[in-house]
């Protein structure tokens, strides 16, 4: 199959509605427009979509359990979205869970259908004819104030100083985004700006939007006058700007808030690495057990994708690795040694640690991540006392 030319399944109990939204769709230039009229809840579960196919389900009075059959469908690579009462929390929770990419107001399909289609096959596309096909590490913290925003921009950084390295930064913090401020600049174009313009962006365009720290490293960030609440985003716009960074540059270093939302279900599925950033507390322990848990059973992403840094590590401490390995029970913990005042010097100076303080010990530990994380070489320091356990 061309991968400009897609399939899509309508699914639903109004032929009407089926057949306005086959019309709204059909200027698209896809392959075939199917409809299948969903006379009992099990017809559901008889169809598997390859990573060509659309699936649109229009939600009935019976969407919770509706969605747990789309939880079961054996081919999860179909982009599925769902149309429904949005406003009710059971069944976006449940749509996270079957891990549907869009989940569109039954009321405002007529305005958002064609866009959200649109986006998802320009993503496909995307994905299909890349030459190559960017690493995407996400960096996220287990508890507020962790450091994964400090963590984050210096591997960004690290990773940037290898020749054959183009890396983008970017910051889906909408609303207390600091990446800028480790850097000292404000975007004159913001994240949610390049989002809306997604459709018209191409591989040169995009850069426009992008703040550069270096020859290698480009930003893109949120907007430090702007309030953006949740749902602001359109998820599949952003997964679409997703695909274009990932065409554009080798490594793509996202930091993430913790907000459990469509666009968290998104960029975590999308994620080739889930950096989970603690702190050697039992409530920071505790917390990344529970968001281990959320990725693994609820979006179903592997634990071999997620790592886990210990930051501000304090051998003497009373929480030790072994603590954290065995309350989470997970084998893929990295260390960052502990030095307050000189990683908050760099942060009121807004230049990246890696850079103002080149040889310090904190410095070659992020130097072991990046080079881990990104599969890049650096010189070894003899002051590096970086501890990385169980990870080959």
């Amino acid at each position: 199959m061309e991968v400009n030319k897609l399939n899509v399944v309508l699914i639903g109990t109004d032929q009407d509605v089926l057949n306005k939204q086959r019309a709204l769709l059909s200027d698209l230039g896809l392959l075939k427009i199917e409809i299948v009229s969903l006379v009992i809840i099990d017809t559901i579960s008889e169809y598997s979509y390859d990573e060509n196919t659309i699936v649109i389900f229009n939600l009935t009075a019976n969407g919770l359990q509706e969605l747990s059959f789309i939880e079961q469908l054996p081919n999860k690579k179909s982009s599925i979205i769902i149309i429904g009462e949005q406003n009710n929390v059971k069944l976006l929770t449940q749509a996270l869970r079957a891990g549907v990419k869009d989940f569109i107001d039954e009321k405002e399909y007529a305005d958002k259908l064609f866009g959200v289609v649109s986006n998802i096959k320009k993503n496909i596309t995307h994905h299909h004819n890349s030459k190559h096909v960017g690493y995407l590490n996400v960096f996220i913290t287990a508890r507020g104030g962790s450091g994964a925003s400090f963590i984050a921009s210096n591997v960004a950084c690290l990773l940037s100083k290898e020749k054959d390295q183009k890396v983008a930064l970017v910051d889906l913090d909408l609303q207390f985004g600091s990446i800028g401020l480790n850097f000292n600049i404000t975007p004159k174009y913001t994240l949610a700006e390049a989002v809306n313009a997604i459709a018209e962006l191409d591989t040169i365009s995009l850069e426009a939007y992008m703040l550069k720290h270096n020859d290698n490293l480009s930003l893109l960030l949120p907007s430090v006058s702007e309030v953006l609440l949740h749902g602001d985003i359109n998820t599949s716009k952003l997964e679409s700007l997703l695909a274009l960074l990932k065409v554009n540059f080798n490594q793509i270093i996202i930091d993430m808030p913790r907000l459990i939302d469509p666009v968290f279900s998104m960029v975590m599925e999308r994620a080739d690495r889930i950096i989970l950033v603690v702190q050697q507390s039992l409530v920071q322990y505790r917390d990344a057990l529970r968001l281990i848990k959320i990725l693994n059973k609820e979006l179903e992403i592997p634990l071999d994708k997620i790592v886990i840094v210990i930051n501000r590590y304090d051998p003497k401490n009373s929480f030790r690795i072994a603590d954290l390995k065995s309350l989470i029970n997970h084998e893929k913990v990295y260390t960052i040694t502990s030095d307050y005042e000189r990683v908050e010097n760099a942060s009121n100076l807004g230049v990246p640690l890696c850079e103002s303080s080149v040889n310090s010990t904190v410095t070659n530990d992020l130097k072991k991540l990046a080079k881990d994380l990104g599969g890049v070489e650096f010189k070894e320091t003899e002051k590096s006392i970086f501890r990385f356990l169980g990870f080959k």
